[in-house]
C-alpha cells in the first residue's frame, strides 16, 4: 500500500511548479512512556496521517492510524488506512487494517462510492457512501468475506491558532443491521498554520461482532503540515 501512495504521489507532485497540484499534508507522531518500581517498563508510540493531492477533477487522499505498545515485549500493535482515489464526485475506497488486539492478521475492505462536499470559508463538511466489499484473516487461518455499507461524515474547521476535525465511518452489514464497524477520529490542532504543531488526537474502532468490541486511543503529539 505504501509503495502504491509512492507511486501516485510522486508523479502528482512533479506538477506542483506550475501550481496546477493542489496539496495538503498533515502528519504526527506521539509516544508515552513510564518505568514502574519493579525497574518494567510501559512505552507508547504512534503516528497519524491525513494527507490529500488534488488535480482539477482527480482526488487521491489517505489517512493513517497506527498505534504501538512496549511493556518488555510487543504488547498490542494496531493499524489502520484508508485510501480514497476519486474524480469528480465519485470515488473508489480501500480500507486496509491489522490488529494485535483482535487477533486479525489483515482486513481489507474495497468499493466504489459518490460523496459530496460543502465549503464556507474556515469550515468544511463531507458526505459520502460507498458499497465495500469485505475480507479478514484471522490468526489460525480464518477468513471471513462481507459486503457492507459505509456512510461517512467529516467536518473540519481551520482558524489561524485552532483547528478541529472530527469523522466518523458506520459500516453495516448487507446482511444483518447488527454487524456494524464504526470507525471515529476527532483531531485538535494548535497553530494548524504553522509547518509544526501540537495535536491531541481521539481515535476510537468498534466492531460490534469481535470480542474485543472497542479500541479507544487518545494522543498527544507533535505534527508536521504543508499545504499550497
Amino acid at each position: 500500500m505504501k509503495w502504491l501512495l509512492v507511486l501516485l504521489f510522486v508523479p502528482l507532485l512533479c506538477f506542483s511548479q506550475k501550481d496546477t497540484v493542489k496539496y495538503s499534508l498533515d502528519n504526527g507522531i506521539n509516544g508515552s512512556f513510564a518505568k514502574y518500581s519493579d525497574n518494567s517498563f510501559m512505552s507508547n508510540i504512534g503516528a497519524i496521517g491525513d494527507n490529500l493531492l488534488s488535480y482539477k477533477s482527480f482526488k487521491l487522499s489517505s489517512s493513517t492510524n497506527y498505534s504501538m505498545s512496549f511493556k518488555d515485549t510487543i504488547a498490542s500493535s494496531e493499524l489502520l488506512e484508508k485510501v480514497n482515489v476519486g474524480y469528480g464526485r465519485f470515488f473508489f475506497s480501500d480500507v486496509y487494517s491489522r490488529s494485535m488486539a483482535r487477533s486479525i492478521a489483515n482486513d481489507n475492505s474495497f468499493g466504489l462510492g459518490w460523496g459530496t462536499k460543502l465549503q464556507a470559508k474556515s469550515l468544511a463538511v463531507s458526505i459520502s457512501y460507498a458499497v465495500l466489499y469485505q475480507n479478514t484473516y484471522y490468526v489460525g487461518g480464518k477468513h471471513v468475506a462481507i459486503a457492507r455499507n459505509s456512510i461517512r461524515t467529516k467536518a473540519k474547521y481551520e482558524g489561524a491558532k485552532l483547528g478541529f476535525s472530527a469523522e466518523i465511518y458506520y459500516q453495516p452489514s448487507f446482511s444483518s443491521m447488527k454487524d456494524y464497524i464504526v470507525y471515529g477520529n476527532a483531531k485538535l490542532v494548535l497553530f494548524p498554520k504553522n509547518r509544526l504543531n501540537f495535536i491531541v488526537q481521539d481515535a476510537l474502532n468498534y466492531i460490534s461482532t469481535s470480542k474485543v468490541r472497542m479500541l479507544h486511543n487518545l494522543s498527544f503529539g507533535i505534527g508536521f503540515s504543508m499545504k499550497n
